[in-house]
């Protein structure tokens, strides 16, 4: 039997189009059956975000939840949103952010200094766990903040608001009370404060 080059193109054509159907079904449906089995970062990442964004899933659903957020990161080890969901489930345990938590945070600030599309929600939930935060990462945080606040990626007014944790806000109010200084300090090098 002789097999020519149409009969391979059309087959080939419709194994991409029923695999781009899966992709499809697994993306829009990510706690379906199909979409364990299409393997992709971004599924994983949609099952991930789908198991962990109840303030009340259970613990269960959380574990799944960084399961799926470490076979996205196996793929795609550059995603600092999903290095981020590792912390966010590390704080989530009983003992609150440990070290594989803070491993994680650091992780995405290794990927993405300075966000800028993580960047509100980082700051706001590393100065949420502040007193669990290793010294390393307070100074990646501060970074961040003064950035942030300078260049008008981050309202000083909301993060105050988003901030509950006394220690968070604290450096919170002292940081932005330094960027103020300084921008008096350029403002009027002579240092004449009449």
């Amino acid at each position: 039997m002789r097999i020519d080059g149409s009969h391979v193109s059309i087959a080939l054509a419709g194994a991409g189009f029923l695999a781009c159907l899966a992709a499809s079904v697994a993306l829009a449906f990510p706690q379906s059956r199909l979409s364990p089995l299409s393997g992709l970062a971004q599924v994983h990442e949609a099952r991930a975000y789908a198991l962990s964004a109840p303030s009340d899933a259970p613990p269960g659903d959380l574990a799944q939840a960084a399961i799926e957020t470490r076979a996205s990161l196996r793929q795609a080890p550059a995603n600092a949103t999903a290095w981020l969901r590792l912390a966010y489930l590390d704080s989530r345990d009983s003992n609150g952010l440990g070290p594989d938590g803070n491993r994680a945070l650091a992780r995405s600030y290794a990927v993405a200094p300075l966000g800028p599309d993580d960047t509100p929600w980082r700051l706001a939930f590393a100065l949420n766990h502040w007193p669990d935060l290793e010294q390393s990462n307070r100074v990646l945080v501060l970074d961040e903040l003064q950035w942030a606040v300078t260049v008008g990626r981050v309202k000083a007014r909301t993060l105050t608001t988003n901030v509950s944790d006394p220690a968070g806000r604290l450096a919170l109010g002292l940081t932005l009370d330094l960027g103020r200084t300084n921008e008096m300090a350029q403002s009027n090098p002579s240092g004449d404060h009449r």
